[in-house]
């Protein structure tokens, strides 16, 4: 068999562990390196403690499963103590010199066709070298200094490496419109490369197998979290202070005693949140389960058996431009979504109570919503049948092609 010809070179944060931006880019990379004339080659932080280092070779090993078929070798970076946020900049900074240093040497020895990098930061080191930043493309998902506590450093940094970006690479990835023109005002510098929308998306083979999946008839780990005869309203994702998690808790604990059955909030994952939303669940004496971190396919099982997600998540520069990828999955299984009136839903020309329910994120506006659904089985029916149609142009298949597109224009050295 001959041996395949090009290198694909991808940069990511991390692709370990349950977080939403993980699944993302696991999910995005399995058809960015389907081809098989290409070896890809993925450098990765793997955060963990000095004992989850231990559990380095399982982690590397549950995630090559998704990919066994692939040509792709896994660079892992492990950081095995915690680090505050600006010393961890400076970390990936210093590690985006060095793999694009690595990277360039490889591209003189054998073709480098295309990097893909996640966050501007990583990419600094790429688009600092002419021939590299020819063949990067940097997906840009939030503006940084947005999403954490408000700090000189860290804002000076995402600044400076967005710009770089910005004025460098050979093409930005952007979720949507919104986010980049909101990009551009705040950096001052518009974009020379090609733009392409990166939004979060599916696995349209898992997703597929997931369907059939019936959770009275196969015994699993996720049975322990399922309860018959209650209504499910759930929560999937990272427990993040902007997730509005702790508003869907309030909203719950109005509505416990309105309906026919009993009501279980189950929320699907875990974060820095965590403790503040089991004390705050045990104060208003809502009925509660957090999975904790658990893989992508039990996430999606435990999804499944919602009568309805809830993203009551605050309104921020990210969270206006984002469909996050728990509302994707949703649509494609079949579940009820209420969210909050996003701009990236307007946008979209997504229409309340025939394509999603929309709330504003206060608990007594979320009660109000989740009681709607719940009473109505003819609405539920009517948005789990709508989303099944939202969600095709969210395939990663799709979007893996039209970013390759774009480098094969001009596969030259």
């Amino acid at each position: 068999m001959k041996s395949p010809s090009k290198l694909v070179i991808i940069v990511l944060p991390t692709i370990f562990g349950g977080s939403g931006d993980a699944v993302n880019e696991r999910q995005l990379i399995k058809y960015l390196c389907r081809h098989k004339s290409y070896r890809c080659i993925v450098f990765s932080f793997y955060f963990s403690g000095i004992r989850g280092l231990l559990r380095l070779k399982r982690a590397i090993t549950d995630v090559y499963k998704d990919y066994q078929n692939l040509n792709i070798r896994f660079m892992p970076i492990p950081i095995a103590i915690p680090l505050p946020l600006g010393l961890m900049l400076f970390v990936e900074l210093f590690t985006s010199l060095l793999i694009a240093m690595i990277v360039w040497i490889l591209d003189r020895i054998k073709h480098v066709f295309f990097i893909y990098v996640r966050t501007s930061i990583l990419a600094l080191g790429f688009v600092l070298i002419n021939t590299l930043a020819k063949k990067t493309c940097v997906k840009i998902p939030t503006i940084g200094e947005e999403e954490v506590l408000k700090s000189k450093i860290p804002s000076l940094i995402y600044n400076v490496a967005d710009a770089h970006v910005l004025d460098k690479a050979r093409a930005i990835g952007v979720p949507s419109p919104l986010l980049l023109k909101r990009l551009v005002i705040k950096r001052k510098v518009l974009p020379k490369g090609r733009i392409i929308l990166i939004p979060a998306g599916i696995d349209r083979e898992k997703i597929e197998t997931l369907k059939a999946f019936t959770l009275n008839t196969e015994g699993t780990s996720v049975k322990s979290y399922y309860v018959k005869n209650h209504y499910i309203v759930g929560f999937l994702g990272y427990l993040e202070w902007w997730q509005g998690v702790d508003i869907l808790v309030k909203a719950v604990a109005k509505i416990k005693d309105l309906l026919d059955k009993p009501v279980k909030l189950l929320i699907v994952g875990d974060g820095p949140e965590r403790r503040k939303i089991e004390a705050l669940c045990k104060e208003l004496n809502v009925r509660c389960s957090i999975t904790g971190f658990i893989k992508h396919e039990d996430a999606l099982k435990l999804l499944k058996t919602f009568d309805v997600l809830v993203v009551s998540r605050v309104k921020t520069s990210t969270t206006e431009s984002n469909i996050p990828i728990k509302i994707l999955e949703a649509w494609a299984l079949g579940v009820p979504v209420i969210a909050t009136r996003h701009e990236i839903f307007t946008y979209l020309g997504l229409k309340d109570k025939e394509d999603i329910i929309f709330c504003e994120p206060y608990p007594e506006d979320v009660a109000n919503k989740i009681l709607i659904v719940l009473k109505n089985t003819e609405l539920r029916k009517r948005l789990s049948k709508k989303g099944l149609s939202l969600v095709k142009s969210y395939y990663y298949d799709i979007i893996a092609r039209s970013i390759l597109k774009v480098f094969k224009r001009n596969d030259a050295r």
